[in-house]
């Protein structure tokens, strides 16, 4: 019997995901300025609610892993 491939480190990708949020707050930033700035046609409407939640969603996730992290390693 052989043994599978180690466990992949998740600190590998960390940048990748650490640049992701930050780009999600800027197209966050970029969605609520054309928002409050730009005439808004009625049918955009749900396309800039769907971004802002998705943009949003990045943020909470990168940053929620962040407090957990630090969380687990103050525990120990």
């Amino acid at each position: 019997m052989t043994t599978g491939p180690e466990h992949p480190d998740p600190a590998v990708h960390w940048r990748h995901r650490r640049r992701l949020a930050y780009a999600a707050m800027l197209a966050l930033l970029v969605t609520l300025a054309a928002a409050l700035l730009a005439p808004i046609r009625e049918p955009v409407i749900p396309l800039l609610e769907g971004l802002a939640w998705t943009f949003t969603v990045i943020i909470l996730g990168y940053f929620g892993n962040n407090a957990i992290e630090s969380f687990s390693k103050g525990k120990r």
